[in-house]
């Protein structure tokens, strides 16, 4: 697999530089963000350092909006190391640890705690299709599935397996595929570290969109869906793209030698990115070029 150095692939995704574009109120190390009506919800590890499992309720989910950043569930409510979050109906999902919680967005309480099997599972993220929440867990190499779909009462003995997969951090789901980043968070298990696709979740099989090893977090689509971003921690700073079409990839510097970057989101052309280190998050503009031809079929 050729690392793409042509000057129309490195000029393929333009990211805006302009300094005022970077959010930083009410943040402590910003890991993953969620849109939810106009907005954004940002889940923050809190503390005075980076901690993946927190003893503290440190803790805390923030909301953007309208130029503004506030917290939106606060430190010391249950909330220890937030991960991944995810929105159902009016219920907002947080994975924590070795658990999921759930909010009621309205009233900002917890109304509910689904607890993995393994004691020490690290959860990392969760995405929801349907009535079903995935649920990675990162040092089991599983994807779990839940049947979510009442919210205010959820079943937690539909709690399964879903699938084996090495390292699972982010997902993201396009059509019937489900997109999987791989990070073995400083584990010392290294090989296998891909971004991975799961075709047809009804029936399972994964395969490997491209064979670079890194440490992938934070996956999203560009708006034609041609091209996939992410971050590879193992090259701070910099944010990757891969051509659906070829497998082509190239990275383009965003943040410094410091930045660890942990979640995409895009929202009208304008691609947010976390970078956790620096407990801030970049708001960039990104355009696609047309000249590459869509090769992933989706009915979005």
């Amino acid at each position: 697999m050729r690392f793409v150095l042509s000057v129309l692939a490195c000029c393929t995704i333009l990211l805006s530089c302009d300094k005022k574009n970077i959010l930083s109120e009410d943040l402590k190390y910003p890991f993953d963000m969620y849109l939810y009506d106009g907005g954004v919800f940002i889940s923050n590890l809190g503390g005075d350092s980076i901690n993946y499992n927190n003893d503290s309720q440190d803790g805390f989910i923030s909301y953007y909006k309208n130029g503004k950043t506030q917290k939106f569930i606060p430190p010391g409510s249950g909330l220890y190391a937030p991960k991944g979050i995810t929105v159902k109906d009016n219920c907002l999902f947080v994975a924590d640890r070795n658990t999921i919680l759930a909010f009621d967005i309205n009233t900002k309480k917890k109304i509910d705690k689904i607890v993995l099997p393994q004691p020490n599972a690290f959860v990392c993220d969760l995405e929801v299709l349907g009535s079903a929440m995935f649920i990675s867990v990162v040092n089991h190499d599983k994807i779990y599935i839940l049947n979510i779909e009442n919210p205010y009462k959820i079943d937690h003995s539909s709690l399964l397996e879903y699938i084996d997969i090495p390292f699972p951090s982010t997902m993201k789901a396009m059509g019937n595929n489900l997109f999987v980043a791989s990070n073995p968070f400083g584990s010392s298990h290294s090989e296998e570290r891909h971004i991975y696709i799961i075709s047809d979740l009804n029936n399972p099989s994964v395969r490997t969109l491209f064979h670079e090893e890194g440490n992938y977090q934070g996956i999203e689509f560009t708006p034609k869906k041609r091209r996939l971003l992410f971050c590879n921690q193992q090259k701070r700073g910099y944010l990757g793209n891969v051509v659906f079409e070829n497998s082509e990839y190239n990275y383009e510097n965003i943040g410094d030698k410091n930045s660890i970057f942990t979640s995409l989101l895009l929202i009208d052309n304008k691609l947010f990115i976390c970078d956790m280190f620096n407990s801030q998050i970049f708001v960039k503009s990104l355009i696609e070029y047309d000249n590459f031809p869509n090769v992933i079929e989706s009915d979005i």
